[in-house]
């Protein structure tokens, strides 16, 4: 590399093996002039500040539109109105409260007990096609299940082991890229029999009769449903955790746990 003073015109010779790749200053050993040299970005270089400016602005980008890793809760368009409401309208949750209270206490003096308060709803992870989603969404909302739906295997999987779950209901052709099926159930088959104990495992599958035991013990789930009847999910998980509780009741007041 040779560098020209810009004093006295001095040709300095420099080796380019030693020459940083960043700006610098030598000094003129004839005029001690200070001589400056800016080196010009190789097209590598460039590229790759390139692509890596692309790829920031890329992720700022897509920060926003990330889906969520666990499966969210479901909230029907009627609550989403009535939440809306209740905003627009003051001290309407209060009131709320204290009409819940008061029912509440009516039933105690009227010898009226709950099997489950309102405050412990049971949770239910929803792992179907998008075809009957909603339905059974809805369905179990309306008979006071907490709902999360998963759009995937990772919120599915994610959701399950972020929180205990009273009912996984899963359909056959859940998440077919991922193979949703085969991860959903491999998570609940490594549950530890305590815990397998505390789900209520439903499958969604054409080919049989709703609530087939038969069925559901070649498929080693607790409940079967065939996707005529989802819109009878909720009647049909109350028989068969109804039942299932019955058959376990010598069991769970033995270890003194809650039924489902």
């Amino acid at each position: 590399m040779v560098l020209i003073c810009p004093q006295c015109n001095a040709r300095l010779q420099l080796d380019d093996a030693k020459t940083p790749s960043r700006p610098f200053s030598v000094r003129c050993p004839k005029c001690q002039a200070s001589v400056n040299h800016a080196p010009t970005p190789t097209p590598e270089a460039t590229a790759t500040a390139t692509t890596t400016a692309t790829k920031s602005s890329l992720e700022v980008a897509a920060a926003p539109f990330e889906r969520p890793m666990t499966a969210p809760a479901f909230k029907p368009a009627a609550e989403v109105k009535s939440i809306s409401a209740e905003e627009n309208t003051p001290g309407l949750s209060e009131i709320a409260k204290l009409l819940a209270e008061a029912l509440q206490h009516s039933d105690r003096h009227a010898g009226v007990s709950r099997k489950r308060p309102a405050w412990d709803r049971r949770k239910a992870l929803v792992c179907v096609s998008p075809a009957y989603r909603e339905t059974i969404a809805e369905s179990l909302v309306a008979h006071d299940y907490e709902v999360f739906i998963a759009d995937d295997m990772a919120q599915g999987l994610g959701r399950m082991r972020e929180e205990r779950m009273d009912v996984v209901v899963l359909d056959a052709n859940f998440d077919p890229v991922e193979q949703g099926v085969a991860f959903i159930t491999r998570e609940v088959r490594l549950l530890r029999p305590s815990e397998r104990r505390r789900l209520f495992f439903v499958y969604v599958t054409t080919g049989v009769r709703t609530m087939d035991l038969h069925a559901a013990f070649l498929h080693n789930v607790n409940l079967v449903i065939n996707p005529s009847d989802v819109e009878q999910l909720p009647e049909a998980l109350d028989v068969s955790i109804r039942h299932y509780n019955d058959l376990y009741r010598p069991f769970n007041r033995a270890l003194d746990v809650a039924p489902i």
